[in-house]
């Protein structure tokens, strides 16, 4: 760590000297036909290797390079390539470079992946990009719809505080506030880390960023197996803005709108954003209500302020909140209160009705402040302050019996700090240095009231849960069985509450550098390290909390609990130092194709946990070897593609089960050590801008993941050669997007877009599958100018589908599951000023 922070001092005020220590240099902008700027286009020195990325503001710089006669080349996808002879002289030179946009192209996409602008094409990792446009024409306002445009990647969202990000047969899914994630969700590069938390609206979005593989030198704890960034859009200079509203089934109601302004003109610019969305759930609750809908507001305001040419600060404020009807889980064993099991009636029977719930608030304010020493030279500060809230009512049981009527209420507080210096030496070097703080306080109260009456079938196993035409079997006494001895003929309680509380306190210190080193005109080397210390500190404590004491506690040996084991607050900590790293290559066929060979490791920290009895736990970090092999290449500028094959090999794999045995007392959800697991794959991607107004996309995905038939000490495992939970085998998309005009400034658009996957299991240990299914959506309308009307509708085909299955009923051999949504359908009218 000392090593790491002598580095970051030198490099942070010897390098900026040395940037200003200039001989000859070349300034210039990169700007298109219109003359915008064009971040990330690469800038090269034809026969030499001399190159460099346009800044955020489009600027380049070559310094310390020699006078006299160089070629200089300017490209970026989607435009003309641009080549100009230019004589070096003495001192300060400036070239701007317009580079002409093809009659048919396709639009370049910049990211910010390695932390400074780049074009997605000189980013050598598997990364998809998905930009307002894309969010915007398919009518993507759901994460489950968005990972649809993106292979190897599944978002389950059966609720907006549990959503399950999975990359590459690896999902994030957490059990307590002391879990880390394996798949970091970023908002503008600040860490969310807490899954409830996860799920952002897609309003007003500049792009959405996905990276696959291990991205702990660029992101840092919790990026084990990749990387989600949403990125809002930011201020501009220009007066602009929309407003959108739309109606459809299911008495949905939209809308939302933002405007830019400029209250200085380059100096001082503001953005507001809002949506407020309304649907009624798909699924109709026998005892009143709709269960499976949403009710959110969200806002966000923008600002930027330039002090200076070479100072930039943005401000950015989200709130959201979330007020949204409860799950509408089906018993997947008994029926409704209609007489049926069939989950695609859309009708369940759960006695809480509205008092069920899954609501949500999300506070956070963001400042990144930048300083520019030159176009290549600058120094970024984050800070950052979140709030969570979340709260979740459901019943576990899924039918009209109250056996299992359960909620959790998490909340966690957030700040977050980095400081990173990125330098460009010799005009081949460039790279980042920095270190970062991540502290969170994080609760969870898992709160369980069972009538015992109903209770009793579960626990007993009897099969009758409620009766064939789905009312209560309630049973009033424990038997007068021997086996039961002095308890049989108790009477079961009807009014118990208990609770189980979690409170962790989460930090995280990290150093990080990371490089690319062009060794030739064509060769370019990438390495990262990041040191990564993480303190855990977790506290749990139970107890029952109101009515009458638990008799079936006695049996449970939880008494006067039936879950969780009353225990006074008890303690455990943990402290992971991880050294984390990527090396690899990149190599440019030409200015539009590279390849690209990667190799990196991934680790997820010790965590630990308490069982429902008290038992302290604590698993060893997970540990992955990832390497990755992929190329990225545009051809014309008419033809996108991308394809990558990827390994990874893990030890002491962090799985999840479910675990009852009421003669012990434990019923857990908890993480279990899935001992050697691994996943390998292939993935593509592919857009094809056939003629000017109309464009063809797609994608596909191959995974292998399987847990190893033995551990590392030759022992078979539990979940032994399965199939890793919420990963189909393969999936692939196709869409169409055309516009074309019917008369001046009118067209018309049509958008279809049909995804696939095959079977997937919802659980390690293989046990409920949904078998493969497709989905079709499509959006069309009409436009005029600045405004549009739009037509959508999602399902359209009628495809019947489970989206969760197992869940809490599932410790008593009453798994529950929700069916996905039927046809959707609606319309849509934006005006854009």
């Amino acid at each position: 760590m000392k090593y790491i922070l002598s580095i970051f001092i030198f490099t942070l005020f010897i390098l900026p000297l040395s940037a200003q220590m200039q001989k000859n240099s070349l300034h210039g902008r990169i700007l298109d036909s219109d003359q915008k700027a064009l971040p990330g286009a690469s800038v090269i020195i034809v026969g030499t290797k001399f190159g460099v990325n346009s800044n955020e503001s489009g600027n380049y710089l070559f310094d310390q390079i020699p006078a006299g006669n160089v070629r200089v080349q300017a490209s970026f996808v989607g435009y003309k390539t641009k080549v100009v002879d230019f004589d070096v002289q003495t001192g300060q030179n400036y070239l701007d470079m317009v580079l002409e946009n093809n009659d048919v192209n396709l639009e370049g996409v910049t990211v910010t992946s390695q932390k400074r602008t780049q074009q997605i094409l000189d980013v050598p990792i598997t990364e998809s990009v998905i930009d307002s446009r894309m969010i915007t024409d398919n009518h993507i306002t759901e994460l489950d719809k968005l990972s649809e445009f993106v292979p190897g990647l599944q978002i389950r969202m059966q609720g907006s505080d549990r959503p399950s990000f999975v990359i590459r047969g690896i999902n994030s899914d957490e059990v307590s506030p002391a879990d880390p994630p394996r798949i970091s969700v970023f908002y503008n590069d600040v860490p969310i880390s807490r899954q409830n938390g996860a799920a952002m609206e897609l309003f007003d979005m500049l792009q959405v960023d996905i990276l696959k593989g291990p991205q702990g030198t660029l992101f840092g704890r919790g990026s084990e197996i990749g990387a989600i960034n949403y990125v809002s859009q930011k201020p501009s200079s220009n007066f602009n803005g929309f407003l959108t509203a739309g109606i459809g089934n299911f008495n949905q109601k939209e809308i939302d709108g933002a405007i830019n302004i400029p209250i200085i003109k380059d100096k001082l610019l503001i953005r507001a954003a809002g949506i407020y969305d309304y649907q009624d759930g798909y699924i109709k609750n026998t005892f009143g209500g709709r269960l499976s809908g949403r009710n959110t507001r969200a806002g966000r305001f923008s600002a930027t302020y330039l002090p200076t040419v070479k100072d930039k600060l943005d401000l950015v404020l989200n709130y959201q909140k979330d007020n949204n009807p409860g799950l509408g889980y089906m018993s997947m064993s008994y029926p409704n209160t209609t007489g049926s099991t069939n989950p695609f009636n859309y009708v369940t029977s759960l006695e809480q009705a509205r008092n069920l719930a899954n609501d949500r608030n999300i506070f956070d304010a963001t400042l990144t402040v930048k300083h520019f020493f030159n176009e290549n030279n600058f120094l970024t500060s984050i800070s950052s302050f979140r709030k969570i809230s979340s709260y979740t009512r459901w019943d576990g049981d899924g039918t009209a019996a109250p056996a299992i009527d359960m909620s959790e209420n998490d909340g966690a507080r957030q700040f977050y700090q980095e400081l990173r210096y990125n330098y460009s030496i010799t005009n081949n070097l460039s790279g980042s240095i920095g270190g970062s703080y991540f502290g969170e306080r994080a609760n969870q109260t898992y709160w369980f009231s069972p009538n015992e009456q109903d209770m009793f079938n579960l626990f007993f196993n009897t099969g009758y849960l409620v009766t064939p035409d789905g009312q209560p079997y309630p049973v009033t006494n424990l038997p007068l069985d021997p086996q039961l001895g002095s308890l049989g003929g108790l009477p079961l309680v009807t009014d118990h509450q208990e609770e189980d509380n979690n409170y962790a306190t989460n930090q995280t210190l990290q150093g990080f550098t990371d490089i690319n080193y062009r060794l030739t005109s064509k060769l370019t080397i990438i390495a990262g390290v990041r040191v990564i210390n993480d303190w855990i500190k977790l506290t749990n404590n139970a107890q029952m909390t109101g009515g009458s004491p638990s008799t079936l506690g006695f049996l449970s040996g939880n008494y006067p609990n039936l879950f969780f084991k009353p225990s006074a607050e008890q303690g455990m900590d943990t402290k992971t130092f991880v050294l984390t790293y990527r090396a690899g290559l990149k190599y440019a066929l030409d200015e539009n194709s590279v390849l690209f060979a990667s190799y990196g490791i991934g680790n997820r920290p010790k965590v630990p946990q308490f069982t429902s009895t008290g038992e302290k736990q604590t698993l060893k970090a997970e540990t992955v070897n990832s390497y990755d092999l992929g190329l990225k290449t545009v051809i014309q500028q008419h033809i996108w593609f991308d394809i990558g094959v990827f390994y990874y090999g893990y030890t002491n794999f962090q799985s999840y089960a479910w675990i009852a045995d009421a003669s012990t007392g434990q019923f857990n959800y908890i993480m279990i050590d899935g001992g050697k697991a691994s996943a390998y794959g292939a993935e593509a991607s592919l857009k094809y801008e056939l003629l000017s107004g109309l464009q063809f996309f797609g994608n596909y995905t191959y995974i292998h993941d399987r847990f190893a038939a033995n551990n590392s000490n030759g022992d078979k495992q539990q979940y032994a050669n399965n199939t890793f939970s919420l990963s189909p085998d393969q999936s692939f998309a196709l869409g169409l997007n055309a516009r074309v005009g019917i008369a001046q400034n009118v067209y018309l658009f049509a958008i279809p877009f049909w995804s696939y996957k095959t079977s997937i299991f919802f659980d390690d240990a293989n046990t409920m599958k949904q078998n493969g299914y497709g989905l079709l959506n499509f959006r069309g309308g009409i436009e005029y100018k600045n405004v549009s009307l739009a037509f959508w509708g999602s399902n359209l085909l009628k495809e019947k589908y489970i989206i969760s299955a197992g869940n809490t009923g599932s410790l008593f051999g009453d798994p529950t599951q929700i069916p996905g949504a039927p046809v959707m359908f609606g319309t849509k009218i934006c005006w854009k000023f």
